[in-house]
């Protein structure tokens, strides 16, 4: 029997083709079956941004003030940006958050916006192992963006109590409890107009508190030297 021996050449050449036109589908439709990978998201994080206040006064208070731990309601206790776009409902930002928690963000910032002031002659974080004589406590009550009367708003509410430790009454060792409210309207729904509305609630709340606390400090060691 003869054999064409280009016929066979042909019949490989066809194999050959059909070998990768096979690979080729296997390859495409392989990665199917275990699940397509998709792009991750980047999560962007966010913080408070601004410049402490300098305070004018030259005579700077003999005394230690402390900024202890501030507790947070727990339905902002989160790096969630959290906001309220409707009553009863509250959403967050899928891939934007703050850097730190709310509590952590605000006393970090007052403990840097205190020291910045000079107004203490010494300024102690809650990390700090030192003692005091004034304490600075309190808790977040609010911080979300909300939207109200057809505006968005970034809202912060913060309760704060100042107290002498070096009382031993207890009618005596508080010497303020206030809370402090601020609301920034908002130019846009996001999360870069949320960070810069509640930056400015900061540096309002931060400037107003070192105000009070410097205040009454002075007040309180006067009334000890008489």
């Amino acid at each position: 029997m003869i054999v064409n021996e280009d016929w066979i050449r042909g019949e490989k050449n066809m194999g050959n083709k059909l070998a990768i036109i096979t690979l080729c589908v296997c390859i495409f439709f392989i990665p199917g079956c275990f699940g397509r990978t998709k792009t991750p998201y980047i999560t962007e994080q966010f913080a408070f941004e601004y410049n402490p206040t300098a305070f004018k006064s030259t005579d700077q208070i003999d005394g230690s003030v402390k900024i202890e731990r501030f507790s947070v309601n727990q339905l902002y206790n989160s790096q969630a940006m959290v906001f309220r776009a409707q009553p009863y409902k509250l959403s967050v930002y899928n891939y934007n958050r703050w850097r730190t928690s709310p509590g952590d963000m605000v006393c970090d910032f007052l403990t840097r916006d205190f020291r910045t002031s000079n107004v203490f002659a010494a300024v102690f974080s809650y990390r700090d192992t030192e003692e005091a004589r004034f304490i600075v406590d309190g808790g977040v009550e609010e911080f979300l963006e909300s939207f109200e009367k057809d505006t968005w708003n970034a809202v912060l509410k913060v309760n704060v109590s100042f107290i002498d430790d070096s009382q031993k009454e207890i009618t005596k060792r508080v010497l303020f409890q206030k809370r402090y409210f601020y609301k920034e309207i908002m130019k846009e729904h996001s999360p870069d107009e949320f960070a810069r509305g509640m930056s400015t609630n900061m540096q309002r709340f931060s400037e107003q508190l070192i105000s009070d606390v410097a205040i009454e400090s002075i007040k309180t060691m006067k009334k000890k030297m008489d």
